[in-house]
């Protein structure tokens, strides 16, 4: 069984400080990318946030080259899907996410 490297290695110890769950899965430091606090309003009644375009712009940033397999019978398996990006023979490296039982994420990098 290989074993798993702790992020916070003093935790053991009980000296470790107070990390929220956020930094403990992803680190302590703060993202390239950060918002400022959201602007809560409400529509028809429902609550809503109001998102600027820049915000929009950073978060769709990563899937600029995504892609979404659709399967309109049964999706085949991963290691097909991988197997037949792997013998296109991209320049650029991919990713094949499962989204649900007919669908799959491909997202692809320059």
């Amino acid at each position: 069984m290989a074993s798993i490297r702790l992020r916070d290695p003093v935790f053991l110890n009980g000296s470790s400080s107070s990390l929220s769950f956020k930094e403990a899965l992803f680190g302590a430091s703060p993202s390239s990318t950060s918002f400022p606090d959201l602007k809560i309003s409400s529509h028809r009644g429902l609550p809503a946030l109001w998102i600027s375009e820049a915000e929009i712009q950073a978060l769709a940033a990563p899937f600029e080259f995504a892609l979404v397999g659709k399967f309109p019978g049964r999706r085949p398996s991963i290691d097909a899907i991988q197997k037949f990006f792997f013998n296109l023979k991209l320049n650029g490296n991919y990713s094949v996410t499962v989204l649900n039982q007919r669908n799959v994420l491909i997202k692809l990098s320059q």
